[in-house]
Order: structure tokens, then C-alpha cells, then sequence
């Protein structure tokens, strides 16, 4: 555990007790769910101001505050412990790297434009049948997110498996300097946050820094598939190609799609993945070569992945009415749509198509261009049926009605309640569904209403 005093001079605070000897019994940032003896950290938000919430988290036994400088005078005496911070965001990373540095276990670090969270579960998932594993909470995979996993950071872990994620350039160096990597994976690099990258090449730009913080005994899994990771330099340390390019340093041969899941050998040893979308072998590649380098033999890796499963939100399948959704509605990017479309057509087997499409965020000056692209998309895979939804659902629809699709089975939705109810209308018996956006679209509420409808 960090001490009172350690705290208060890692994040370069102000602390008002006078014990600063005496540790901290874990941090919240949710009056909600705090715990007796934890410290509360008063994070601003969008709508919400964690200062505002002291009150409470004291009353429900926090032992310690910390707070940014404008509320001290109110705020200064209502805990045993408060510690006063001029950027409470900078001092959890502060704080999340003291805590790092404390232990000297491995620590994997996962990015890419895709699959990130999907690779970050199935890898902890096999190495919990050998170790006690720390993962990133969720998609938490900012510096609020990352400092709330390693706030739980203590000696009884055996490994780290960490996810970090970026929207701006820098983030990664940032988080990466904090999470202290022993290994890196970097999935692939594709269309997103183009509001702060321009393009891929500056995508995988920022990705790659992550290799900087790599010891000299570290490695770097990278999706030889990929056009740009294949040809990254070795930046000092271990690099190792994943995929099915002839000279991968881990060869994929013999995918072959089966009723449940995807068969496949890599580098000769055989492995069943019992998951949908071959976008997910290469997530699953990914975490059998992680686990390999940390000690897991093929069978036990193999053992685990039988029982591993997607994260919520990702390709979930839900059926109602005879209706199959799939609920794809975690994030939305170009890549990513196409990857969904392809398990939609996987999935269908003859039976009617259609997808609910709501708006990709952060695309910058291209947005209206890649838009466009995923209409046409839909249409030329012969998709029976589209609903768009949001402030780019006529680009979508556009996109469509441009490569062929009839305009009345391409229209424009309102509202969820309005998407829901034209599935209603379009869908038909036994038809199978794809629902995708980005996470502010919330496309999951459709599939709320759709049920509501249902029971009416």
C-alpha cells in the first residue's frame, strides 16, 4: 500500500493531516460504491463534479480526499486525510505509477485501432487457469481508466494485462510511461480518431510509441497482416510478426470456418477458436502468442480458449420474435463495419439481411466520404434491408442507394424508437439483424425498444 505522505509527494499535492505515515486503503472515484477506509478522488467530469459528492463518500467511510485547489477551503476538513492537487487526472497517473513501480511483475500492453479489448479479455482469460491476472477494467483504456486498474495493483498479482487506447497524440507515450510494458501487442491500424491523426500513418505513428517504453528484454507482437505494422522497424527490441503473410514469425495455416467457431494451425499446432468473425482469430493469434511467451503450453492454451467469449456489446447474439440481433454496438470505424458485415453474412445463411446503422465518430475531414462507404458496402454485399440512424445517416443511405439498393429498403430513422419500429415493418420472420455505431450512438437502444415493442 502507498503511504499518506508518498501520495502527497508523487503528485506534488498539499496534504492537510498531520499522519502522513498511515496508507491508503485503495481509491474510488464513485461516492456510490466507495468502501470504508478508501480514499475518494474528486474527478470532474462532463456532467458531474466528484466534489460535489465529498459529503457522501465521507459519510460512507472514506478515510482520506484528494481535491483540486480551487475547493480546498471548503472541502479541507471533512476527512481524516485530504490531499490537494492542482489536475486531479495527472495525479492518478501519478499516483498509478508509484504503484506500478512497486512490483516487478510482467505487464502486457495492448493497442490498435481494433480489437483491443476483445484480445485484452481472451488473453487474461488463459492465463488466469496458471496466475492471478490484473486486467483493465471493462474498456477502460484512458488515464482515468488505466489508473483505476492499477489502483488494485498489489503483490498477490503474477501478471498485468492492460489495455491502452488513444484520441490525441502523445496518449500513448502517457499512458505507456505509467503502465511500465514487459510486452506489446498492437492488433492493427486502421480509420479512427482521424479528428486528431489525419490518417493511418499517423495513427500508426502514435500506436508505436508504445514500443519505446519496452525494456531491452521486452517484445512486440504485431499483426504481420497488416500493411503498416508489417513493416515497422524493430526500435530496439524484440519484434515478432503474427498472421497468415508467408515469413510471419507465427504462421496461420489451415483456417477453415466451422458450424461453431473458426480451426486453424499456428506454426503447426492445432487450435479451435469458438468464436464468430475471422477478424477474431487474428485477436485470438494474438493472445495465444502472449501466453505462450508467459509460459503456457499449446494444450492449456487451448483448453482455456474453449471457454472464452466476446466482450459485451461485440458481435452478442439475441434473439426475439424469431429475430437474430447482433449487438455490435460498442464502437463503430470503417474496419470495423466491414468485419461486422462479414459475420452478418456468415450468419444469415439464406435468411434475410439487414443492418441498423448509426454514425461513426472522429472521423474527421473524411467522415462524410467513409460514411458513404459503409452504404455502399452494405448494399454490394447484397444486404436485404438498412436503417440509419443519426447525424450521417443520410451519407450511409446515400452510399447505398448509389450501389443499388432500393430506396424503400434503405431509409432514414429518427430515433431509436423509430428504427425499432421499422425492423418491425422491413424484418420479417427468422431475419437476422446487425446493429453497429459508435458508443455515443448507442445503438443498443434500438434493441431496447424493439423488445418493449415486442411485449405490447
Amino acid at each position: 500500500m502507498i503511504s499518506v505522505g508518498r501520495i502527497a509527494q508523487v503528485t506534488g499535492g498539499r496534504l492537510l493531516s498531520k499522519e502522513p505515515d498511515t496508507s491508503a486503503g485503495g481509491f474510488s472515484m464513485d461516492s456510490r460504491t466507495i468502501r470504508p477506509g478508501q480514499f475518494f478522488i474528486a474527478v470532474k467530469g462532463e456532467n458531474f463534479n466528484g466534489h460535489d459528492f465529498v459529503d457522501e463518500a465521507v459519510k460512507k467511510g472514506a478515510s482520506g480526499l484528494i481535491i483540486e485547489h480551487p475547493w480546498k477551503t471548503a472541502l479541507g476538513k471533512k476527512a481524516d486525510h485530504v490531499i490537494v492537487v492542482e489536475d486531479i487526472r495527472k495525479a492518478m497517473g501519478l499516483i498509478a505509477a508509484e504503484i506500478r513501480r512497486g512490483t516487478d511483475i510482467p505487464v502486457v500492453c495492448i493497442t490498435g485501432t481494433n480489437g483491443k479489448t476483445t484480445v485484452k479479455d481472451i488473453l487474461s482469460y488463459m492465463l488466469s487457469s496458471k496466475y492471478r491476472v490484473l486486467k483493465s477494467r471493462k474498456s477502460y483504456n484512458n488515464l482515468i481508466g488505466l489508473s483505476l486498474t492499477l489502483f488494485d495493483l498489489d503483490p498477490s498479482y503474477d501478471v498485468a494485462v492492460l489495455e491502452l487506447g488513444t484520441n490525441h497524440p502523445g496518449e500513448i507515450s502517457e499512458l505507456a510511461e505509467i503502465a511500465g510494458p514487459h510486452m506489446a501487442i498492437i492488433t492493427n491500424i486502421g480509420d479512427a480518431h482521424l479528428e486528431a491523426f489525419v490518417d493511418r500513418e499517423a495513427v500508426f505513428a502514435e500506436k508505436m510509441t508504445l514500443l519505446d517504453f519496452l525494456p531491452d528484454t521486452g517484445v512486440a507482437l504485431l499483426n504481420g497482416d497488416d500493411r503498416l505494422l508489417a513493416k515497422a522497424a524493430e526500435r530496439g527490441v524484440m519484434k515478432k510478426l503474427y498472421g497468415m503473410s508467408p515469413g510471419s514469425d507465427f504462421l496461420i495455416t489451415g483456417l477453415c470456418k466451422g458450424e461453431e467457431g473458426y480451426d486453424f494451425f499456428l506454426n503447426g499446432d492445432r487450435f479451435h477458436l469458438p468464436l464468430e468473425g475471422r477478424h477474431n482469430v487474428y485477436n485470438a493469434v494474438a493472445a495465444v502468442v502472449a501466453a505462450g511467451h508467459l509460459g503456457m503450453r499449446s494444450g492449456r492454451i487451448q483448453e482455456a480458449l474453449d471457454g472464452v467469449s466476446l466482450p459485451e456489446m461485440r458481435l452478442q447474439r439475441t434473439r426475439i420474435n424469431g429475430l437474430l440481433f447482433l449487438n455490435d454496438s460498442y464502437n463503430a470505424n470503417p474496419d470495423s463495419f466491414e468485419c461486422a458485415l462479414e459475420v452478418l453474412q456468415d450468419s444469415a445463411a439464406g435468411r434475410k439481411k439487414g443492418v441498423v446503422a448509426g454514425d461513426m465518430l472522429e472521423l474527421g475531414a473524411r467522415s462524410d466520404e467513409f460514411h458513404r462507404m459503409v452504404g455502399k458496402s452494405i448494399a454490394g454485399k447484397g444486404i436485404d434491408f438498412l436503417v440509419a440512424l443519426g447525424g450521417r445517416a443520410r451519407d450511409i443511405v446515400r452510399g447505398a442507394l448509389a450501389s443499388g439498393m432500393k430506396k424503400d429498403s434503405a431509409l432514414c430513422a429518427e430515433s431509436h424508437e423509430d428504427a425499432a419500429e421499422m425492423i418491425r415493418r422491413m424484418a420479417g420472420p427468422e431475419a437476422v439483424v446487425l446493429l453497429k455505431g459508435s458508443r455515443k450512438a448507442k445503438m443498443e437502444e434500438v434493441l431496447k425498444c424493439f423488445t418493449i415493442s415486442c411485449t405490447l
